[in-house]
């Protein structure tokens, strides 16, 4: 028999042991994040998160405005463009700004090579087969674990590169991804068919050289081409089983509006006669392309999301 000191270690580490199996799912889960960095922001606090994810590094920053309200928040991905940055799509884009009026957070994941493998393309990503399905995805529940969000208002957004991703995900993940808005970009995943209805808005410009608005056979960033853009907004139609669609236009964008959709789903297609390659926003975007993506974005959300 131990001696009675020996047996109250003993009763000791014998507890501590249990206590470190029986660790909360979420603080292990919160315990994968690597390290945090907390940056200066206007309007909020910019935390620089970085995972360890399939054996790298990899990061994303989480922009968190100040006075949110005590309650369950929207999560927008924001996704950048191929040879793009988190840092540059926050900085540049706009976004932010509308994070507080919609209590919501944003999240900006960092690409490997500064790109996405949304299927076919783009970049390093797809010719070194990167999971960025597995990553993006880890994003989601790390935030989920920082901040108070409501599973039913996760969105995603992204430009170009982007775009593709944030057509993926949807198409992929619908279960975690309920909304879309897709700036200049198309449909490449393997396939989709979302296993719910799913809300998606498209812009697209009718001067784009890198992703045709008509598709193309084939493209210095993609070999095998990219669909048209009607195209790949009317899969996600028919798959939310919408019953028709309304079309209005005015001297700079047409947009096409599905109706009668599953589950309240919401499917629109805007397009502008003016419209390069670009992101749209500040204060001539609306009067230069007609579309401002920011506000468009905010506004988009707060119609898709279900009551």
């Amino acid at each position: 028999m131990l001696p009675p000191r020996l047996r109250r270690w003993w009763a000791l580490a014998l507890s501590l042991a249990t206590a470190a199996v029986v660790v909360p799912t979420a603080l292990l889960a919160s315990a994968q994040s690597q390290s945090v960095q907390v940056v200066a922001a206007t309007g909020g606090q910019v935390q620089v998160v970085t995972l360890h994810v399939d054996g790298r590094d990899r990061s994303y920053r989480l922009f968190v405005p100040t006075g949110l309200q005590d309650r369950a928040h929207t999560l927008l991905l924001a996704v950048h463009w191929l040879n793009g940055t988190a840092a540059r799509f926050e900085a540049n884009y706009g976004l932010d700004r509308g994070a507080l009026a919609n209590n919501a957070v944003i999240a900006y994941p960092d690409g490997l090579g500064r790109s996405w493998d949304a299927g076919t393309c783009c970049g390093y990503a797809v010719r070194h087969r990167v999971d960025d399905m597995r990553f993006l995805l880890r994003v989601v529940a790390d935030v989920e674990h920082r901040v108070h969000i409501d599973p039913a208002r996760v969105a995603v957004t992204g430009f170009s590169n982007g775009a593709l991703m944030s057509y993926r995900l949807i198409c992929t993940r619908p279960d975690v991804f309920r909304v879309a808005i897709a700036v200049a970009g198309d449909m490449v995943a393997p396939a989709c068919q979302p296993s719910k209805p799913v809300s998606l808005l498209h812009v697209h410009g009718v001067r784009d050289r890198v992703i045709p608005i008509a598709g193309v056979r084939s493209s210095p960033i993609d070999r095998t081409g990219f669909p048209p853009a009607a195209d790949s907004v009317d899969h996600i139609a028919d798959v939310d089983r919408c019953a028709g669609a309304t079309t209005s236009s005015n001297a700079l964008t047409t947009t096409w509006a599905a109706y009668g959709c599953a589950s309240g789903a919401q499917v629109r297609f805007i397009t502008s006669q003016t419209l390069p390659h670009r992101y749209p926003t500040g204060p001539t975007a609306t009067s230069t392309y007609g579309v401002d993506m920011p506000p468009l974005t905010w506004s988009f959300l707060r119609t898709a999301w279900p009551s």
